[in-house]
């Protein structure tokens, strides 16, 4: 019995890839995650994740929302959602992460920064916390 196959490759199952030995330049906007093992020079936008292999080197700006790296960045890397550097990567430039797990190893040269979307929700929070310093009078209290 023949097994009967299909070319229709979802999303989650959709990996793109620069293999070792492959240089590319250019921009790159996917839907589906990422994988680079050999250099890849431009911009990087993907809604899924992007894997960095120990052989890989991005240089240009990256927006993923899931990173791992075992290679190098150079440039701006902005990770929604958790970017994990592994004990062979190094990353030259400016982070914005969502949260973020550092091996034993790992370089970074450059500035690191928490998402700022969060502190826009403490923001909003902070302003329907009453004012504790100062009291509000009441109807009877301000007639008094």
């Amino acid at each position: 019995m023949a097994r009967q196959r299909t070319n229709d490759v979802s999303f989650e199952q959709g990996i793109n890839r620069i293999v070792e030995g492959t240089h590319m330049e250019g921009s790159i906007r996917s839907e589906g995650s990422i994988r680079i093992d050999g250099s890849f020079k431009g911009d990087i936008h993907t809604a899924g994740r992007l894997v960095i292999g120990a052989t890989g080197r991005v240089e240009g700006r990256v927006d993923c929302m899931d990173c791992e790296s075992e290679g190098l960045v150079l440039g701006h890397l902005r990770v929604a959602g958790l970017l994990s550097l592994k004990a062979s990567s190094r990353v030259d430039g400016e982070i914005q992460y969502g949260r973020m797990a550092v091996e034993a190893g790992a370089q970074i040269v450059g500035t690191c920064r928490l998402d700022a979307e969060p502190e826009m929700q403490v923001a909003s929070s902070d302003e329907e916390t009453p004012n504790v310093g100062h009291a509000e009078q009441t109807p009877l209290q301000q007639s008094a």
